[in-house]
């Protein structure tokens, strides 16, 4: 089935499995998020929801319960904030005055720590380490334990109370499940409660393990998703028409991230946290909304200290490009001692609102398919997978990434990216009925490859020899790429463009190596399958550009994705290699939008206004008849030819979306 057939079979699903129509779905949503401190109880609800409306947004995640209460519980062992005023229900005026102004409100609640007296009167609800005792943070709150009753018990009176009193349009729950760290990123292990031993021992027949091992990630996942199941069926018979959403697929109406430039992150700074939250959650479950928020704080030590403006809108801009809406999260209320950052995306709100029909409900219009795979013991830091998902912005080739693979078609697909070299069959199928892939990573991909001789671990001061250089123009004055780490060694073949240079001596520079040295152990093998064609690399070229940046490697994979799409790229441009760009369609209007977002201010951990960009020459596939361009005027003219469209775009300043009719 091709996939824009499956998508809207999947959404035509979805909509006839639910009563009630989904505003989330099918509405704009600009969303702020202000996670009330407990001293915020005293705030005034019509000056919030004023500011929130001044500011341009139209969606509210506000703080009802869990850790504290901001209304007067009548729940056992739930407790109101100790600032709260008596007689005053902040959630319900909250609530009552945001809808008077058309804004949605989505209730935020925190399960996951409670107070000394919830611990004291049931221990057995709390996580506990491999000593057995507690972890408790320096507020003196008690981590809980997703299988504890604090979870399937205590949390459904607290929601229950919650949903019998308010019409929420959505209930949002923070840090779900056992998370294996506390707020000062400090390792807390694993929870080794009574509850979670006897569920463990039932499931694997063995002791919790001191470190999470793929048993343990699926004990994990299962017991989320078992919550979430819960909350799920709740939240629909108390309030149908409320959003559910956290940070797990299952069971949940919207898939929450968060991206941010937070100071503890492992370098290098990843720059592409929104496009990578949106494309991967929108294109992987389409029947679902993605919540990717922004966080505008240095990180959670430091909340008061705004990251720069320039990178926040910018993981705003990708929000957006990507086919999401723009979301901000602050800290208590809009009164903040560093208001920068609030400056710098207020107009970006404002600008959405603006142009709100034409963004809301965008579809992914790539050809080029980047695989993620799937399942609790995958996570989107693998470096693999974010190496490719780098150069295949930098090369400016538009793309989705997903793990649904149901229907994958040639006539949909021109290219299907496969980091790892683990080749799922629905791939396999793919290429044998006339795909095309290029695969990269050491784990052999089968479909006739020859077999593999042994794996190479932990290489150092080897190189890969270029022997042909057909394939690969933009390399010419190069003959030995760098590479390091794990090689599948597989049988020579006649067709070896590139071989090993094995390990040789690097010093001192009197015995270095001469690079002499011929072998026929392949560095990349081109091969048919069936009908189709892929490429495989047996060495983690994805991994290497991700740590490394090699411009060898960028020409090397730009070379192959020319060979493997026939020269006819969906996109070529004269554009920075920063100018992250994107191709969506409206299908209200079956408007195609090229989205533009120039990253060319960011340099290592700092971002600074982008370097404006002159004269982009732009060709995209599909004849079009006009083209416009959303954020500043600018008149484009445009030339078809042979199916393919050129314009060129003066100037391009932060960010530009234009419209192709």
């Amino acid at each position: 089935m091709p996939r824009p057939v499956l998508l809207l079979c999947l959404i035509f699903l979805s909509f006839n499995l639910s009563a009630e129509p989904r505003w989330w779905m099918e509405e704009p949503i600009r969303l702020i998020q202000t996670n009330l401190r407990e001293t915020d109880s005293v705030l005034n609800p019509v000056e919030l929801i004023e500011q929130v409306e001044a500011f341009g947004a139209n969606t509210l995640l506000f703080s009802i319960g869990g850790i504290v209460a901001h209304y007067p519980t009548q729940v056992p062992l739930h407790y109101p904030s100790e600032f709260l005023v008596e007689g005053k229900d902040v959630v319900g005026e909250v609530i009552r005055e945001a809808h008077n102004r058309g804004i949605r409100v989505i209730g935020r609640f925190d399960f996951s720590r409670a107070r000394q007296q919830v611990y004291d009167a049931h221990p057995e609800w709390f996580f506990k380490n491999r000593e057995g005792n507690p972890v408790v943070d320096d507020n003196g709150l008690h981590s809980s334990c997703i299988n504890g009753g604090y979870y399937h018990q205590k949390a459904i009176e607290v929601l229950t109370e919650a949903l019998e009193r308010y019409e929420v349009d959505g209930l949002f729950f923070n840090w779900f499940g056992n998370i294996r760290s506390d707020y000062k990123g400090n390792d807390i292990g694993l929870c080794h409660c009574e509850e979670c031993a006897k569920r463990f021992r039932a499931a694997y027949g063995r002791s919790i393990p001191d470190e999470p091992d793929p048993e343990y990630n699926q004990f994990m996942f299962d017991s989320s998703s078992e919550v979430a199941r819960m909350f799920r069926e709740l939240i629909k018979d108390k309030r149908p028409k409320a959003l559910f959403m956290t940070y797990i697929e299952q069971y949940t109406d919207g898939i929450v991230s968060e991206s941010d430039f937070y100071k503890w992150r492992p370098l290098p700074q990843w720059l592409y946290s929104s496009s990578e939250n949106v494309n991967r959650a929108l294109n992987t479950e389409p029947d679902k909304m993605t919540f990717n928020l922004v966080m505008p704080y240095t990180e959670m030590r430091y909340r008061f200290a705004a990251t720069s403006g320039h990178g926040l809108n910018a993981l705003l801009y990708q929000n957006v490009a990507h086919g999401g809406f723009p979301a901000f999260v602050v800290l208590g209320t809009f009164d903040q001692p560093d208001r920068t950052g609030l400056n710098a995306v207020q107009p970006f709100f404002a600008w959405h609102k603006k142009n709100e029909a034409l963004l809301t409900g965008q579809k992914n219009a790539a050809r080029v398919l980047l695989y993620a795979r799937q399942g609790p013991n995958w996570s989107s830091y693998n470096r693999d997978y974010r190496g490719f998902f780098r150069l295949l912005s930098e090369l400016h080739i538009p793309f989705f990434v997903t793990n649904r693979l149901d229907g994958l078609s040639p006539e949909e697909v021109d290219l299907v990216v496969v980091p790892g070299g683990e080749v799922p069959s629905e791939i396999q199928a793919f290429i044998e009925r006339g795909g095309r892939a290029l695969i990269a990573g050491t784990r052999h991909p089968g479909m006739n490859l020859p077999p593999a001789v042994r794996l190479w671990r932990d290489t150092k001061s080897s190189y890969m020899r270029i022997d042909n250089h057909d394939a690969f123009p933009s390399l010419l004055e190069t003959w030995a790429l760098f590479w390091e780490g794990e090689y599948l060694e597989l049988e020579s073949t006649a067709d070896q463009p590139i071989t090993l240079i094995p390990p040789g001596q690097f010093g001192p520079p009197d015995k270095v190596s001469t690079l002499a040295e011929k072998t026929d152990k392949p560095g990349l093998i081109r091969q048919s399958f069936g009908a189709g064609k892929f490429t495989f690399i047996p060495w983690n070229i994805g991994r290497l550009y991700h740590d490394f940046s090699s411009d060898k490697h960028r020409l090397l994979i730009s070379d192959l994705l020319d060979v493997l799409l026939e020269g006819k790229r969906q996109l070529k441009t004269n554009a920075h290699p920063l100018v992250e760009m994107t191709l969506m369609r409206q299908p209200s209007t079956g408007e195609t939008l090229l989205h533009l977002v120039n990253l060319s201010g960011h340099s290592g951990t700092a971002f600074f206004e982008p370097v404006p960009q002159t004269e982009v020459s732009i060709t995209v596939k599909g004849s079009f008849e006009s083209a416009r361009p959303l954020r500043e005027s600018q008149v484009l003219g445009l030339s078809v030819d042979s199916g393919f469209t050129s314009l060129v775009l003066s100037s391009l300043k932060d960010y530009e979306v234009i419209v192709l009719d």
